[in-house]
């Protein structure tokens, strides 16, 4: 039996202030049978996980507007950096040492999937302060402590390295 087209209103979608960037929700676990989630990311000039860090789900990366630096480390612990502008699409597997920044001079946008679906959006709704989609980045204060922000980002990933 067909199911449903899905579809949602740019303004519509659950936002949250995480860590310095604003994450939209634009397609959960639930309209894809767990298979998969979106999230749009905006970040702003020098924003972004730029950490190493694990997590279970594997996350695809196309760059929306601006220019990132998706980091990662090899099987050797060496580093590396992939510069993505728009159009630009990185995959990294399950697993796998990374982070990203943005490096380019304005607000950076990318779209970012997970599969599967729900740990990434489980962690956001539980790190992220809950914000307006049309929010700006320069509006939200986070008055908690590194040491919770911390406590919540190892309940959901492997932190390569501290976050700085």
């Amino acid at each position: 039996m067909p199911g449903r087209h899905y579809s949602m209103q740019a303004g519509d979608c659950t936002a949250y202030y995480v860590i310095g960037d604003i994450i939209h929700i634009r397609v959960t676990g639930a309209q894809t049978s767990g298979a998969y989630s979106a999230v749009e990311v905006v970040s702003q000039p020098g924003g972004g996980p730029s950490f190493l860090h694990t997590h279970e789900p594997q996350e695809t990366f196309i760059v929306l507007e601006g220019v990132f630096e998706l980091y990662g480390q090899d099987e050797q612990g060496d580093k590396y950096a992939i510069r993505a502008a728009v159009g630009d699409t990185v995959q990294v597997p399950a697993n796998i040492p990374h982070g990203f920044k943005n490096v380019g001079e304005s607000v950076g946008r990318m779209l970012l999937i997970y599969e599967p679906a729900d740990p990434m959006l489980r962690f956001f709704a539980e790190v992220g302060l809950p914000v307006a989609p049309d929010v700006s980045l320069n509006a939200v204060q986070d008055s908690r402590s590194g040491d919770e922000i911390l406590a919540i980002l190892r309940k959901y990933m492997t932190l390569v390295e501290l976050p700085g």
